[in-house]
C-alpha cells in the first residue's frame, strides 16, 4: 500500500548532473509504478537532455520557471512558464536552457519503472566534472529505455 507523500519546496532526493539538479518528487516506488515526477533545474546555457527517444514510456514536460528550448519530433520551440508538452513513445525530444536565467521543468514519466536510476547513473558518470565515454553513456541509456537520436541537436 502506498502512503501519502508531501514534499515542501526544496524537499526530495536530488542528484547533480553537470550544472543541473534533478529532484525526485515521486518515484515509481511511491506510485506503484504508475508514474514518476521529477523537478529538473537547468542553469543558463546548459543542455538538459540530448535528443533521444523512449520506446516504452511517455514523457511530459511542464515549464515552471524560465525558458526552455525544446525539440519535439520535428518542432523546435522556446517554451515559457505554464507550457505543457506531451511526448509519446518513439518521438525524438530533447531540451536545453538557452536563456539567461535558470529554468525549472517538471518531468513526468509514465510508466515510472525505475527512471530515477537513470539520473542517478548520469550523476555518477559526470561527478566532479568527469566526461563519460560514449560507450558509458550508451550503456546507461539503453538500460533505461533511452536511445539517442544523433542527427538532431537541441540548440
Amino acid at each position: 500500500m502506498s502512503l501519502p507523500l508531501i514534499l515542501q519546496p526544496g524537499e526530495g532526493r536530488s542528484v547533480q548532473i553537470g550544472t543541473s539538479t534533478c529532484t525526485f518528487k515521486a518515484t515509481g516506488k511511491a506510485t506503484n509504478g504508475h508514474f514518476g515526477l521529477f523537478e529538473f533545474v537547468i542553469e543558463p546555457g546548459a543542455n538538459g537532455a540530448s535528443p533521444h527517444i523512449h520506446k516504452e514510456l511517455t514523457e511530459t514536460f511542464y515549464v515552471v520557471d524560465g525558458e526552455v528550448e525544446l525539440l519535439v519530433g520535428d518542432r523546435r520551440i522556446v517554451a515559457e512558464p505554464k507550457t505543457f508538452i506531451l511526448v509519446p513513445e518513439n518521438t525524438p525530444h530533447g531540451f536545453a536552457n538557452a536563456g539567461q536565467t535558470p529554468a525549472t521543468l517538471l518531468i513526468l514519466f509514465c510508466p515510472a519503472d525505475s527512471r530515477e536510476q537513470y539520473f542517478e547513473g548520469l550523476a555518477e558518470l559526470t561527478k566532479d566534472g568527469r566526461q563519460p565515454s560514449q560507450e558509458e553513456l550508451l550503456d546507461l541509456m539503453q538500460r533505461f529505455d533511452q536511445y539517442p537520436v544523433p542527427e538532431l541537436t537541441t540548440h
